[in-house]
């Protein structure tokens, strides 16, 4: 049988993201082992036991959420034992250079690319918007920016802020047009950025699953041929 969460972390640290939204029924597993440090596995009958620190995060206010019934109490008192409250990125706007800075890096680490830089307006246009969708928007802005830049340096013209509202969806006109704009700015910057076979190979995919696996309308969407839409597709 597979380890799980607590029998990995025995002696260390499990960290638990987005409490808040975690299911009445598994707040009431995740107390129990809390309160006995006992567990089992998945599908076994053996109690196993783990010395675990947990550490929890969520964007909810879990005090509100005991009165409404949608957080244990107990749980709650059991986890609340050091409480760190993190202000939104818009009350701490002078984390959003040395955030922005670590995530440009670890992009281009996991994409063995040269690490793009920010020009000092890109900063301002970071440090002046109000991110609603906190440390999470930010980190996703800059990825899209990264996957289509085009020079070692990120303009303001290069960074998408405000294209999609927070809630808002694009509908399926909106979507197809989106996706040709970004491929008709990758076919520019075909070879001049090492993130672009790998943002082609994503584009293949995803427009392939969108086609519902038809080949030739895939390929006529993407503008490429039969024979190169199946080269992309065998890499992956």
């Amino acid at each position: 049988m597979r380890k799980g969460r607590f029998e990995q972390c025995d002696g260390g640290t499990l960290f638990l993201d987005e409490i808040g939204d975690m299911p009445i029924h598994t707040q009431s597993k995740i107390l129990r082992t809390l309160q006995s440090g006992e567990f089992s596995r998945v599908g076994g009958n053996e109690n196993l036991t783990a010395d675990v620190r947990i550490l929890a995060a969520t964007n909810k206010d879990l005090e509100e959420c005991v009165k409404n019934g949608e957080f244990r109490e107990d749980l709650f008192y059991r986890l609340n034992v050091v409480r760190v409250h993190i202000p939104p990125l818009r009350q701490r706007r002078e984390d959003i250079k040395l955030l922005a800075d670590f995530f440009l890096k670890r992009n281009a680490e996991q994409k063995k690319a040269p690490r793009l830089r920010l020009s000092s307006e890109s900063v301002e246009l970071l440090e002046s918007h109000d991110w609603p969708g906190n440390v999470r928007e930010l980190e996703n802005t800059l990825y899209r920016a990264s996957l289509l830049a085009t020079a070692d340096v990120l303009l303001p013209k290069d960074i998408p802020l405000g294209i999609i509202e927070q809630g808002e969806e694009l509908d399926s006109k909106n979507k197809e047009s989106s996706i040709k704009d970004s491929i008709s700015i990758l076919k520019k910057a075909s070879g001049k950025n090492p993130f672009i076979p790998w943002v082609e190979s994503e584009f293949a995919k995803a427009s392939y699953l969108e086609h519902e696996k038809d080949l030739d309308l895939t390929a006529k969407f993407l503008g490429i041929s039969l024979e190169r839409l199946d080269e992309i597709l065998e890499k992956n």
